[in-house]
């Protein structure tokens, strides 16, 4: 039962991932592209929470939250131009350079798809996480034009994040043995 309830969760936690980055819209003090809302911080608090819970649909509502947050990041990686609200704003200072604009949205694109793989145990639920990254990618990119370059920064995040995790888990292995 506890899988069943997990998957409804991850599912749920892809939408809200996708869709909570741009809730800064519609918040009075925050400019669009927020620091706040543009990046891991969201998916790093639900990683500490899942982290410290055994329950399988808690540490899958926080996977499926940092895989709809990474798609997001995927795609606002690609603007139109690196100008206006495209742009990372911060709030009481205003909008940064393009090239901190584009290190900040890379680097939590990557942060937010290694939070979510840090939440896999074994090769199934890295499966599942490959799955879910496919499926919310998929659902964006619809009514998307330019899939070519958020696909392979996606693909690229996903796969160093998978990389960086197994690589994690042997240290932590060799540390248990010696």
């Amino acid at each position: 039962m506890a899988y069943v309830v997990g998957l409804v969760l991850l599912g749920v936690g892809v939408l809200v991932g996708e869709w909570l980055p741009d809730t800064d819209q519609s918040i009075e003090f925050l400019q669009h592209r927020s620091i706040v809302t543009h990046g891991p911080l969201v998916p790093l608090l639900l990683f500490l929470v899942a982290t410290n819970s055994d329950s399988i649909p808690v540490r899958w509502f926080s996977l499926g939250v940092g895989l709809g947050f990474a798609v997001h990041l995927g795609f606002d990686l690609f603007p139109k131009a690196w100008q206006g609200y495209a742009l990372i704003s911060v709030p009481f200072y205003g909008w940064t350079p393009p090239w901190f604009s584009i290190a900040w949205i890379a680097g939590s694109l990557l942060c937010c798809a290694y939070v979510a793989a840090r939440l896999t145990r074994g090769y199934l639920e890295a499966a599942l996480y490959l799955a879910s990254l496919c499926g919310v990618f998929l659902s964006v990119a619809g009514d998307e034009h330019k899939l070519i370059q958020p696909a392979i920064a996606i693909a690229a995040a996903a796969f160093l994040s998978l990389a960086l995790r197994r690589s994690y888990l042997s240290q932590r292995r060799e540390q248990a043995l010696a």
